[in-house]
């Protein structure tokens, strides 16, 4: 599952399950393909990679095993495509210091520099500073009151910056003791040094990040950045500081975290260079397509029974880990999702006699990108979606918890499914809890593309955990057993959705609570509620391209739309969707503000009258 906004911010902890003894044939069945799909071998399933490879291939198997066929149009058990690949520094890309003598220094991309920011930029000859860990902190509950910028014109300077924050490893450090504030993240580090007019951040490991090796973080680490932002390995920067006669790193840090004095200093002559070239090279990657045809007057409709078998790889963009390299392996997110689909299919397969309807199984890779396979399907379907009578989506559903809460999402989207599924859940001893909303979770999943072309959808999920989009998101959590109970309800909505005499008719869920508050339609901290679903998807230009508006909501009262690119909101410049919630979260309901927008290639202003959260949440 793509991670929701809010929950980027604040995850709501839950315990942690340990592992069950499978019960039942099913659980046991359930269990070894999440292990399988969840190995380290897999490599957390990152499109582009061998261990997602593998998966397909292991999916389509298993596809193959249960007795469905490819699909008409597609590529044996596959629906090939393509999707940008992380940033990479291109071949343009450079970074050099002259003033040096004679002598000019030039780092090596993907070697002793890297872009932090997905997004380009560029500086000539800008002269340099050194900026500590390029904090600015005030805060008198705490005691703290820190400025790596006092005293110091950074304007138009290029600023070399330590990783996270002074004393790191002192308890008593009133930045949050050992655990790492909100000032030491990137993002915070670049938008102080954009205020204080840094034309470049230039980042090295602190000793404390380097865990026995200087490692660069991944090119666009931070997303977009205010100021473009490198980092440099700390021996090319102590290399630096030697020739221009200043301390190392280790004595500035040593000096900075002894009682909180700030380091700072112009260095007078050398100037930066730098080009910051990105590329996104595109990853080939595939949907997994097995079809059951169905026999009879209605066998050319069709159901389609989905979820997203990609995850994180070793975490970057969307970790919750932030600067782990370790295997994300998606245990939960979304290996029980693709079992459950499997486990589905295997069920279905072994009927004597067909269904009445056409079930498509499939198996979305480009989920945790932005819904990609899906959207992907729906743009190229193999079977026309005016056929398509619903889509079931299963995402993050192995962590039953001792409630036996599971959360389904657009049971609204047919009339009387609701009572139905309340009916099933109760069969196998589920408690269901039904969400209706257009927003939050709801436009979070795959089910959202179809619901997007007016498809019927149901979606299953069993909540987040403190080890979602972690390393930690493991199959020893798995609870298979309650997998197995699921899968039976799973298959008693699917035997109703594909016997129905009559196909079931679309309804579209219009001023729905959303799931959560903040996640997928805006809203502020202060309950303000504009209504909008920004896409996804990552984009070089700057602003929030719109996926869509909420029924209802103050954004279509307002005019705005899908397709729509946000690029200010309330006088403030929007570059991208961090810009765009700070922006929302200093409202308050009723607050009349103007909204610019780019449509068609032309800027427009409209204005919006704040609302409250639907449902008082």
């Amino acid at each position: 599952m793509r991670p929701p906004l809010a929950l980027l911010a604040a995850l709501i902890l839950a315990p942690s399950a340990r592992a069950d003894e499978p019960a039942s044939p099913a659980a046991a069945r359930l269990r070894g393909d999440v292990a399988y799909l969840a190995d380290d071998a897999r490599e957390g399933r990152a499109p582009g990679t061998p261990g997602i490879e593998a998966a397909a291939d292991y999916i389509a198997e298993a596809f193959k095993k249960a007795g469905l066929k490819p699909a008409a149009g597609a590529d044996g058990y596959f629906q090939p495509f393509t999707l940008a690949g992380g940033p990479k520094l291109g071949p343009a890309a450079m970074l050099e210091v002259t003033g040096l003598g004679d002598e000019t220094l030039k780092a090596v991309p993907e070697t002793t520099f890297v872009s932090l920011s997905s997004r380009p930029g560029e500086v000539k000859d800008a002269p340099i500073a050194f900026a500590g860990y390029g904090i600015t902190a005030k805060d008198d509950a705490k005691k703290l009151d820190y400025d790596d910028y006092k005293d110091l014109d950074a304007k138009g300077r290029v600023i070399i910056l330590l990783r996270a924050e002074p004393q790191i490893n002192d308890a008593n450090s009133p930045f949050d003791g050992k655990s790492p504030s909100a000032y030491g993240t990137l993002r915070r580090k670049a938008t102080n040094a954009a205020e204080h007019g840094a034309a470049m951040v230039v980042i090295v490991n602190n000793k404390a990040s380097l865990k026995g090796e200087d490692t660069l973080l991944p090119d666009g680490e931070a997303g977009r950045l205010a100021v473009p932002t490198v980092m440099v390995t700390r021996a090319g920067v102590d290399d630096f500081l030697k020739r221009v006669g200043k301390p190392s790193l280790d004595e500035l840090e040593a000096k900075i975290d002894a009682n909180l004095t700030p380091a700072s200093f112009v260095i007078d002559g050398p100037k930066v260079r730098a080009k910051l070239e990105l590329i996104r090279p595109r990853l080939n990657t595939k949907n997994v397509v097995g079809v059951l045809e169905g026999s009879g007057p209605r066998a050319e409709e069709t159901i389609v029974v989905g979820a997203h078998y990609d995850h994180l790889g070793r975490g970057g963009m969307g970790s919750l880990a932030f600067g782990s390299r370790d295997i994300h392996n998606g245990a939960d997110d979304n290996a029980s999702g693709t079992s459950m689909v499997i486990e589905l299919a295997r069920r279905l397969g072994a009927r004597p006699e067909p269904l009445p309807r056409r079930v498509v199984f499939m198996a979305f890779s480009g989920e945790e990108e932005g819904l990609l396979g899906s959207e992907h399907y729906v743009s190229r379907p193999l079977y026309p979606l005016k056929d398509t009578a619903a889509m079931v989506n299963f995402d993050m559903v192995g962590r039953l918890n001792p409630a036996n809460e599971l959360t389904i999402f657009g049971a609204g989207t047919i009339d009387g499914l609701g009572e139905l599924v309340d009916a099933l859940g109760k069969s196998q001893g589920l408690v269901v809890r039904k969400v209706a909303g257009t927003g939050g979770e709801f436009s979070a999943s795959d089910h959202y593309s179809f619901y997007a072309k007016n498809v019927p959808v149901l979606f299953a999920f069993t909540g987040t955990h403190g080890e979602y989009h972690k390393p930690a998101d493991d199959t020893d959590l798995i609870n298979s057993n309650g997998m197995a109970r699921i899968a039976d309800m799973g298959e008693l909505v699917l035997l109703d959705l594909a016997r129905r005499p009559t196909r079931p008719a679309f309804a579209k869920l219009v001023n729905a609570k959303p799931a959560a508050p903040g996640v997928g339609a805006a809203r502020s901290s202060n309950g303000a509620y504009l209504g909008t679903r920004p896409a996804y998807g990552e984009s070089d230009t700057p602003g929030v391209k719109l996926e869509g508006v909420t029924e209802g909501s103050p954004a279509e009262k307002a005019g705005l739309k899908g397709g729509d690119v946000i690029v200010k909101f309330a006088g403030q410049d929007v570059k991208d969707i961090e810009d765009y919630m700070a922006a929302i979260g200093s409202k308050k309901p009723g607050d009349k503000v103007d909204v610019v927008v780019k449509r068609d290639g032309k800027e427009q202003s409209l204005a919006v009258t704040l609302g409250t959260r639907p449902g008082g949440n």
